[in-house]
């Protein structure tokens, strides 16, 4: 009995077998390729939607807060602050209504599409949020509380701080919260992403390749219920910074009119003077009862507002450093502007040390 000799593999059989391993593997390449751009636009997208709901807000410090006024009763003016929400939004919405902000114009396309994904639908919405506050003491003089973070100091025991709502700002400075933002859009998967391929009993692949995609995309956090978006963010408006030309004024000192404006800075005068009254004025009396107790009177009242502010259009130049303050030179060019600044010359008072005239 004589065996066959065994048949061997040829080039062809090689060939054949190298197109079958290439063309299964391009099957499951493909489909790797296809979910990995797919997954990349779904992450790089809803990104415009974050950038258009904090870019309001970048918006919003820029916008005017409030204004000083020289109206004693009526210091800070707050009127211009409820629109500020309004008027941020108005203009997110029309710059990226096509997703872009650098280049919105208006009537652009409210869609973004890439190769498997798209985005569309844009809104933004910013509203007044009084939650965020500055931590302000509180509380009345003597025993204030004192401004702890994330809430409100405490007093000493047997002392009457007053009510939380009280502050020596009160008039001047208050609280007016600030502005926060959200944004939401959807994204959706295009055609171009097939829903079907080689999957079913006797597919390739065991589970489905695709669904169709279609959620909503919120700046902040997941949409609640898959519709609401709640997550927002806000930033805290209000520095009341002295940047007006009405409060930049000069004030001379008048010693002998105490609790009287200055004409040319009545705003911050009276700003300056309501904190001053708020917190009960003088402490206490004793150097106005060392006066009366020698001389039989008080040159001054102690409990007397008065507020001086010198600008360099006075001529502010300091000529001489005085006498037991050598060391002052080494500061003064960065405290004072330069060698060359002085205060300007001051006018004598009409009365001397404890009252005496003519001394």
């Amino acid at each position: 009995m004589t065996s066959l000799p065994r048949a061997r593999r040829g080039p062809s059989t090689r060939r054949g077998q190298s197109i079958v391993e290439l063309a299964l593997s391009l099957i499951v390449f493909v489909t790797v390729l296809m979910f990995g751009i797919h997954f990349a636009e779904l992450g790089y997208l809803p990104i415009k939607v974050h950038e258009a709901a904090v870019s309001p807000l970048w918006d919003a410090t820029a916008l005017r807060v409030h204004r000083m006024t020289d109206n004693p009763s009526k210091i800070a003016n707050y009127d211009t602050f409820p629109g500020i929400p309004m008027q941020v939004e108005l203009d997110a919405n029309g710059r990226y209504r096509d997703f872009d902000g650098r280049s919105s114009t208006p009537g652009g396309n409210p869609a973004l599409s890439h190769l498997f994904t798209r985005i569309e639908g844009m809104k933004v919405e910013c509203r007044r949020e009084n939650r965020i506050e500055f931590d302000l003491p509180r509380g009345a003089p003597p025993s204030m509380l004192s401004a702890v973070k994330g809430n409100f100091g405490g007093v000493a025991p047997g002392t009457t701080p007053g009510a939380s709502s009280e502050s020596v700002l009160t008039g001047v400075y208050e609280n007016m919260g600030g502005v926060a933002c959200t944004a939401e859009a959807r994204v959706e998967s295009l055609p171009a992403l097939p829903v079907s391929f080689l999957e079913g009993r006797r597919g390739f692949f065991s589970e489905a390749h695709a669904k169709k995609l279609r959620m909503k995309v919120c700046a902040v956090g997941r949409p609640r219920a898959g519709e609401e978006c709640q997550g927002r963010y806000g930033v805290l408006l209000g520095d009341f910074a002295f940047a007006d030309t009405n409060v930049s004024g000069n004030c001379p000192l008048q010693p002998e009119r105490p609790d009287q404006p200055c004409g040319s800075n009545r705003s911050f005068y009276y700003a300056a003077k309501k904190i001053y009254d708020n917190n009960r004025r003088a402490a206490s009396r004793d150097a106005s009862r060392f006066a009366q107790f020698f001389v039989g009177y008080s040159p001054i009242d102690e409990g007397g507002f008065f507020m001086s502010y010198r600008g360099e259009e006075d001529n502010y130049i300091e000529r001489a450093t005085p006498a037991g303050e050598a060391l002052d030179m080494v500061d003064r060019p960065r405290n004072t502007g330069g060698v060359e600044h002085k205060p300007a010359l001051r006018r004598k008072s009409n009365r001397c040390f404890l009252g005496l005239n003519k001394c």
